[in-house]
């Protein structure tokens, strides 16, 4: 099968746009009708999670299940992580340690700026439920929530090695009836667990066993005739349940759907999805402009839009977005290209000549 998918790419830099005008529009004139029309659309999240299940299985899910394999896998996946989410924190940090000295202003002094949280984001767990707010790069979150899914990968793939399909179908039933159980008390909107973000890690649980549980389904499969178009129909159908609020079980299924017909399309023999190559570099570093989104929200929007420019102009708003927006994905673009990837390069070498030697000295001993 092959190792990159293109509609994946696609779809998740679609997700990251819409993502990013969403929380750009709330800086728009009477911003209500934009939010709450996006807002529509936030399940777009769970699909970068089940494609994250689906492609780590792909590499992974037939890793045999050793603690040793296990810190090599660890170390592979946060050397991909770890960077991103350094580089984009430590611009908050030091827009919060402006705030706190007086120099700049800023409504989340107290609360997105809590300097009692960074150890929770520097270690990757604040999405674990040990926060009570979303600080500092608010959106790491999902990082938080991916790192958690890294770290059960051996429950996934004992549940694999038992059962296949069969077993991962089990291990998604599992999560859930523990979410569903651990929701009963919920009141409010976000407290559910398809939409928290306080405690993602176990929502990102389930949409990653879920993706694995489609990787291996999509090997068991034949690639059905006009499949690429078939995905996107998917797609549009995922759409169309998103605004129509179909039930949210219903909603992941159609994304189960997608995906499936989407890594199918990569398995025809004519190419079909050669067409969509030109997109891949951007495509590449959807998960940078997620990260990177913030940080430019923050110069472009909470310093010079509202305090420089300070007009309420909704046309003006709206010519000025496409700035910002061209502005993030450039700065994706660099970052992984000038930062991410030799300093990520560097966590691996570094970390796997530390773990090698110690497997070695424990193999000696």
């Amino acid at each position: 099968m092959r190792q990159n998918y293109r509609l994946f790419g696609v779809w998740r830099l679609l997700a990251a746009m819409l993502v990013m005008a969403y929380h750009f529009s709330h800086y728009a004139p009477n911003p209500e009708p934009i939010v709450e029309w996006f807002e529509h659309m936030l399940p777009l999240l769970d699909m970068f999670f089940i494609m994250s299940g689906f492609l780590i299985f792909e590499h992974y899910g037939r890793m045999e299940n050793t603690s040793e394999n296990y810190v090599l896998f660890l170390i592979k996946r946060l050397s991909r992580l770890y960077p991103l989410h350094l580089i984009t924190l430590m611009f908050f940090v030091a827009f919060g340690v402006l705030v706190h000295l007086g120099l700049l202003h800023s409504q989340g002094a107290d609360t997105r700026y809590d300097f009692s949280a960074l150890p929770a984001n520097l270690l990757l767990i604040q999405a674990w439920g040990v926060d009570s707010e979303l600080t500092f790069n608010y959106v790491s979150w999902s990082l938080s929530g991916e790192w958690f899914a890294y770290l059960i990968f051996p429950i996934v793939l004992f549940a694999s090695a038992r059962g296949r399909a069969m077993g991962l179908a089990l291990l998604v039933a599992v999560i859930i009836v523990a979410l569903e159980i651990a929701d009963n008390g919920a009141t409010e909107q976000y407290d559910f667990w398809f939409d928290t973000k306080l405690w993602a890690a176990y929502r990102v649980a389930a949409d990653f066993s879920f993706g694995a549980f489609l990787c291996e389904v999509t090997r068991q499969l034949k690639v059905p005739p006009r499949c690429q178009w078939l995905a996107w129909s998917m797609l549009g159908g995922v759409f169309a349940a998103m605004f129509s609020n179909a039930n949210i079980y219903l909603t992941l299924a159609m994304f189960g759907v997608a995906i499936v017909l989407a890594a199918l399309a990569d398995r025809t023999e004519k190419d079909e999805t050669a067409w969509l190559e030109p997109i891949m570099p951007v495509a590449a570093v959807s998960f940078g402009v997620y990260l990177w989104h913030p940080v430019i929200e923050l110069f472009a929007y909470s310093l010079f839009w509202k305090r420089i420019v300070g007009v309420d102009d909704p046309v003006l708003f709206w010519i000025y977005m496409p700035l910002p927006v061209m502005l993030t994905v450039c700065v994706a673009v660099a970052s992984a290209r000038r930062f991410e990837r030799p300093v990520g390069k560097w966590i691996e070498t570094t970390l796997t000549r530390l773990a090698r030697r110690r497997i070695l000295s424990r193999q000696q001993a």
